[in-house]
Formats: structure tokens, sequence, C-alpha cells
């Protein structure tokens, strides 16, 4: 029997990820697992880092982009029950596909939830990597 006690939802700026987030918590509320979220930044450059960001502030901004995911979960997961649940936040650099698996593996995870809709390719792309790639049982929303 396998137990889910570490689940991972990719994080998005889509309405489709605003509706995830409240589900991916009540699901891992109710089976009492710690949640996390990953949000993942395909090329830091174009999101607007500037190469210029030295290796001394890079934790400076790495918290700003925490406590920004944190705000933008705010409306779905409120701050003091991300903090009463443990919800853990994470920032990937790189394609989604491959920060998803790497993440999930890494961290021990149970349960992936990804969002696929058949018109958006990416989607659908990063979904098949984590059915391939990842080691845990992986849940797709549409």
């Amino acid at each position: 029997e396998r137990v889910m006690r570490e689940v991972l939802l990719h994080g998005g700026m889509d309405e489709a990820f605003d509706r995830s987030a409240g589900f991916a918590r009540r699901l891992a509320e109710s089976l009492g697992a710690r949640l996390h979220v990953l949000y993942t930044v395909p090329d830091p450059l174009a999101a607007g880092w500037t190469a210029e960001v030295s290796a001394e502030r890079m934790p400076e901004v790495h918290e700003a982009m925490e406590s920004e995911a944190r705000e933008r979960l705010a409306p779905y997961i409120p701050l003091d029950d991300q903090e009463r649940l443990d919800i853990q936040i994470a920032l990937g650099t790189g394609p989604a596909e491959d920060e998803v698996v790497r993440y999930a593996n890494e961290h021990g995870i149970d349960l992936a939830i990804v969002q696929a809709r058949p018109d958006d390719g990416a989607s659908m792309d990063l979904a098949r990597a984590v059915l391939d790639g990842a080691t845990c049982a992986v849940l797709v929303l549409r």
C-alpha cells in the first residue's frame, strides 16, 4: 500500500493553477501529507532577472521570489495556513519538465499534481515528462 506523505504541485501563473492550489491543499490535508509547491522559471534572464545579480545577492532574489510565490498562493491557502500546514515553496530555474522531475525524485515526493490541457502542448509535455521520469504517482488535472 502506497502512503502519500509528500505531495507536489507545479505552480503556474494562471487561473488553472489557482483552482488546482485549493484542490491540492484539500487533498494533502485529507492524506495528512505535506504540500510542496514548485514554481519554475524556464529562463531567469527572460523573466527579468539580470545577469548582473551577483552570487551574494542570489539568496535575496530567491527570498523575494519565494515571498512573492507565498503571496500568490495566499488567496487559495492563507499565509497562516501555509505556515501551519508546513507548505514548502520551491523555485526551479530551467525547463519545467526537468525541474518537476528532479524535484520530485530528490525530495521523495509520493504524488505529483500537474495540469495538462489538450490544447496546451507545453502542459501536455510536462505531464508526459513527469509520467516518464518521476518515480512517484502522478495526478493530471485538466
